[in-house]
């Protein structure tokens, strides 16, 4: 008998697993109008070497912006390499991109510079922070 309630529970659980599985896969397929596109996110011409990164102009502002699209759902990845931000964002088109770069003050401000790209996923894989 206790064979059998861990084998059901076993199954109960992996059965669940899946389904969360596909829950996800659908939420991130959700839209199909959307595309991806990648922004790389430099240091600007006001961004001032003598401080650090949390002390440069508008650097708050921009932290709490990255935030707000993350938590809107529109920010898919974001990384960093060498001096680069680098965030993968999921909208309708390169101009909705660039609209909601330059809500972001520390990009009017000069502190960063940001480039939109079209970002072609040609072989998906999994990435988790580290």
């Amino acid at each position: 008998m206790r064979i059998g309630l861990s084998l059901v529970l076993t199954v109960l659980l992996i059965v669940g697993h899946i389904g969360s599985c596909a829950v996800a896969q659908e939420a991130s397929t959700a839209d199909a109008n959307l595309s991806l596109f990648a922004v790389e996110i430099k240091i600007g011409p006001n961004w001032d070497a003598a401080k650090a990164p949390s002390d440069q102009a508008f650097f708050k502002e921009h932290s709490a912006n990255l935030k707000r699209l993350r938590d809107e759902g529109h920010i898919v990845m974001g990384a960093r390499y060498s001096d680069i931000g680098l965030i993968i964002i999921a909208a309708a088109t390169k101009e909705a991109v660039r609209t909601m770069m330059d809500q972001d003050p520390s990009m009017s401000a000069g502190t960063f510079v940001f480039e939109v790209h079209a970002f072609n996923v040609f072989y998906p894989g999994l990435v988790q922070a580290q």
